[in-house]
């Protein structure tokens, strides 16, 4: 009776982490992949409250049981997370390394999740793939029935790629791509029933359609070694290739969509709202083929034997064939080419001289030449890293070292390294660098090793892996570190895919361990509300100031009084006042924030263009402490002009 009852509780922990996990996750990605804290805040409160409830449950002998790799993980991770907030002490924007704090302890929240969640599945680990492929699905149907109703253009589409709902092109194919994995598997699956199994086929062509539309170069490059993955790590080879096979061919029918769509980004004056109408439509036509195919092939699929031996040639032959395509791609490469190393010199050259690539003469993004701004972003975090290789510029530092060594083609707006292993080793240092290292690797070979398990353990570890190995490789080459939304999933699935073999459930377990975890959640989601309430305060002065300007400096007075690391109430104050014509109050606003933070160029910035008339030799000292800081500027550049019209 006791252990019924256990087996109940367990049940209805697995369904509470099922639910919990696949909402956070469509939710995240549907808003940007909360890469603002006004979403990733409240999720990982989510996260949190999800870890006290489910952890409260039962199998508390299995959760202390974890293998190396997953001890590793969650320790890189805490670590990782514990140095982030300990840079707040050197960066020149704490606030920043305080939240970047918070988000790596979310991303161990979804690892230890992740692990929950499969020792409470018990011997159904394969739908520990579900959450990321019902946020696909979930993300991937609000998408089209926006793109189908919406009229915002600038917002769905950036220069003809799709870049909602997560708001950048590569986070787009980066989510789509990692979703369509899990998706694939659960129609593999012969544990589940012909209808989901269906559904799920068809929401994997859904995501390949999204990703294809948001046009990521690369995409391309991490794609191609997740495939090698997923055929290495696949214990059935053939069966995987063939439902591959069904998800991507329907796939197929969005492709002239595509350069349809790339076209309107050169139409000046043009909203491309046919083209986006369409481009849904043919996502819309490419998931019912896909349905389809999925029932025909989940029913067709029962009628058939399994037999080991068929199996294993069947394998034996796709490897075989692989193996032909690759040298058979090799050679064709080098006859087209006519000398290999040479189209390698002329890429790198591209990469390295073309800067950002002219998108203007090509059918779609995927046919530019490998310029890209990125040779310069990682020159500077190379030289930052050597500069401080212990303690980094800190977390959020990297942006004012790249303002201030920055090339002639450099772009000001950028952010990040666009790399995780740069970004973390610019800010954080080598100890970063290491603790992200220990996380990373150790999740991939805790999935390895539940590889050997075989059944719906081994399906879920091929999953894990490649979907690990597609984000390794794209966040490489660009900046999804700080997408909680596409980065905290892959940490679930990786979790999932390293947890312990499950054994009978075995009550609520130590009630110390317990309460440590329990208290270590709670204490993550209380330090997450001020700064959660101070961007509301002042995201709310910004939309309200028109209507009540005295409102809006109490909202600001609040926000800074919630979060006193960051200087934002006091730049938005200025920047309203200077809107409102209270060009006094506004001075002493942006003085406040330039003397709190003289690294931040903008405060230099705005004193100089509200001194040019009344003092115009303090307007020039600011704009040369601007220019110290962000000598590229053409903003500057531009103001620097402008004065000196005046004191013509």
């Amino acid at each position: 009776m006791e252990h019924s009852g256990s087996a109940r509780g367990a049940a209805l922990a697995a369904a509470i982490a099922l639910g919990l996990l696949s909402g956070l996750w469509i939710w995240w990605a549907s808003k940007e992949g909360a890469y603002f804290g006004g979403v990733m805040y409240p999720g990982v409160v989510v996260l949190c409250a999800g870890l006290v409830l489910v952890s409260s449950r039962a199998a508390w002998d299995r959760a202390l049981s974890l293998s190396i790799p997953a001890k590793l993980t969650i320790g890189g991770l805490i670590g990782l997370g514990v140095w982030s907030a300990l840079s707040a002490l050197w960066s020149p924007t704490p606030e920043v390394a305080v939240a970047d704090a918070q988000r790596i302890f979310g991303y161990a929240l979804a690892f230890g999740l992740g692990i929950w969640l499969r020792i409470l599945l018990r011997d159904r680990s394969e739908l520990a793939m579900a959450p990321l492929a019902l946020a696909g699905l979930g993300a991937g149907g609000y998408t089209v029935a926006i793109l189908l109703t919406g009229d915002d253009f600038g917002r769905y589409v950036d220069r003809g790629t799709l870049q909602f709902p997560l708001g950048y092109r590569n986070a787009n194919a980066a989510f789509f791509l990692m979703a369509m994995i899990p998706a694939v598997m659960l129609a593999m699956s012969r544990a589940l029933d012909w209808r989901v199994r269906g559904i799920a086929l068809a929401s994997a062509t859904l995501c390949l359609e999204l990703a294809i539309l948001s046009q990521s170069r690369g995409s391309v490059v991490a794609a191609g070694v997740a495939l090698v993955v997923l055929l290495i790590a696949s214990r059935e080879r053939a069966r995987t290739v063939g439902w591959l096979l069904l998800a991507v061919l329907p796939a197929i029918i969005v492709i002239p969509a595509v350069t349809d769509l790339f076209a309107t980004g050169d139409v000046e004056n043009y909203s491309g709202t046919l083209e986006l109408r369409e481009a849904a439509r043919a996502a819309l036509r490419g998931f019912l083929v896909a349905l389809a195919a999925g029932f025909v092939a989940a029913l067709a699929g029962r009628r058939i034997t399994r037999s080991e031996r068929r199996e294993a040639l069947a394998n034996r032959a796709v490897g075989l064939v692989a193996i032909a395509i690759a040298i058979a791609a090799a050679i064709t490469f080098v006859v087209a080419t006519g000398d290999p190393a040479r189209w390698v010199e002329d890429r790198v050259d591209e990469f390295l001289t073309q800067g950002t690539p002219d998108e203007g003469r090509t059918a779609s993004r995927f046919e530019i030449n490998a310029g890209s701004e990125r040779d310069d972003l990682w020159r500077v975090a190379l030289e930052v890293s050597a500069e401080e290789p212990l303690l980094g510029v800190g977390a959020g530092g990297f942006n004012y070292s790249y303002l201030l060594e920055r090339g002639e083609e450099g772009v000001e707006s950028v952010r990040d390294a666009h790399s995780v292993e740069l970004e973390i080793l610019s800010e954080l240092g080598l100890p970063g660098l290491v603790l992200f290292a220990v996380a990373m690797i150790s999740a991939l070979l805790g999935a390895w090793k539940s590889r050997g398990l075989g059944g719906s353990e081994a399906l879920l570890a091929a999953c894990a892996l490649t979907v690990g190995a597609y984000w390794l490789v794209h966040a490489s080459l660009d900046w999804f570190w700080p997408y909680a939304g596409v980065t905290a999933p892959v940490f679930a699935l990786l979790g999932s895919a390293s947890a312990p073999t499950p054994g009978a459930p075995d009550g609520r377990g130590p009630t110390a361990v317990r309460r440590l975890a329990a208290g270590a959640a709670c204490l993550l989601a209380i330090s997450v509300v001020p700064p959660y309430l101070a961007e509301r305060y002042v995201d709310a002065a910004y939309a309200d100031w028109r209507d009540d300007l005295e409102q809006a400096q109490t909202d600001l007075d609040r926000a800074r009084d919630l979060n006193p690391l960051s200087i934002d109430p006091l730049l938005a104050r200025g920047a309203i006042l200077f809107a409102a014509d209270e060009d006094e109050a506004a001075l002493a606003a942006f003085a406040e924030a330039s003397e709190e933070r003289p690294e931040e160029w903008a405060t230099h910035y705005f004193l100089s263009l509200l001194q040019i008339r009344t003092d115009p030799r303090a307007a020039r000292d600011e704009l040369a402490l601007a220019l110290e800081l962000n000598p590229r500027s053409g903003q500057l550049i531009e103001l620097g002009q402008r004065i000196e019209r005046a004191r013509d």
